[in-house]
């Protein structure tokens, strides 16, 4: 049993069966019997066995000037010896020394005998090793568990890498879909004095989809985005936040906003983290359609 709540009873069942219980004990036990159907199984079962042990011997009476010996020499009080009709009356006159040469049987009357103490201790050993069986099980079941838990979160984090593989893999169709489709059309930014050696391509197509690929970009400062503009004649209009890999190199897809008519000058600044709704940063690549 794993139960905490059950573990004052654990091993009781055997000890109620013999009777070893005292009268508080044998009270608690017996009222956790009419919610315990687990325990009345296991009395139910060592009931039989219980009796057959206590019982297993015959009961005999002892003399009584030996009874009166034996409880003066427990009790350190003298006891007188009761009259008894019994043909043990001569065996007992021989019996003066203090030493008994001999075990004998109480009768059942008088309390348990040896033949139940036995039997109290066989089941109460039985009822320890079941405890040590149940603890080794539980904590058995506890690293079956914490193990299942251990695959669960490995297989969780293959989910979630097999996940970013596909996203990537539809991503990836996606740009070439646009920059192979029909009707495609591009424009070229070039690399402003703050990054000569920076690049990049956009890509769109009649659906107004536009990839920019970009490469040789400046590593970015801490809080700071590189941000894709269309530059209108009226102001301008926020197109993506790029960030580039540790070689500089980024591919965004996008859609066109529909107040933008391409091709359209586009311009890339570095902003803030998250960008801003117009530019503050200076201007790193800028793209102007060809007249």
């Amino acid at each position: 049993m794993s139960n905490p709540r059950h573990e004052p009873f654990d091993g009781l069942a055997a000890l109620y069966a013999i009777g070893a219980l005292s009268q508080d004990e044998q009270t608690t036990f017996e009222a956790h019997l009419e919610v315990c159907l687990e325990c009345v199984e296991e009395v139910k079962s060592l009931l039989p066995v219980t009796h057959g042990l206590v019982h297993g011997a015959p009961a005999l009476e002892p003399p009584a000037a030996l009874r009166a010996r034996v409880l003066s020499h427990v009790t350190g009080a003298d006891v007188a010896p009761e009259p008894h009709d019994t043909p043990f009356g001569t065996l007992s006159d021989t019996l003066d020394a203090p030493a008994l040469p001999g075990v004998f049987v109480e009768s059942t009357r008088r309390g348990p005998g040896a033949l139940f103490w036995l039997a109290a201790m066989l089941l109460i050993g039985v009822a320890g090793a079941g405890g040590w069986y149940v603890a080794e099980l539980d904590r058995q079941m506890q690293g079956l568990r914490a193990d299942l838990d251990i695959a669960t979160r490995r297989a969780d984090l293959a989910e979630q890498d097999n996940e970013a593989v596909r996203a990537a893999a539809a991503e990836r169709e996606a740009v070439l879909a646009i920059v192979t489709g029909p009707g495609v059309q591009q424009l070229d930014l070039t690399g402003q004095p703050l990054a000569p050696r920076a690049s990049a391509r956009a890509l769109w197509n009649d659906a107004s989809e536009m990839v920019l690929v970009a490469t040789g970009l400046p590593a970015l400062p801490a809080g700071d985005i590189y941000q894709l503009w269309f530059v209108l004649p009226d102001a301008p209009v926020s197109a993506a936040l790029v960030a580039p890999g540790p070689e500089g190199d980024a591919t965004v897809r996008l859609d066109v906003p529909g107040a933008v008519t391409m091709p359209a000058v586009m311009a890339i600044t570095i902003e803030p983290a998250g960008g801003v709704p117009a530019p503050t940063g200076d201007v790193y690549l800028l793209g102007q359609p060809v007249e």
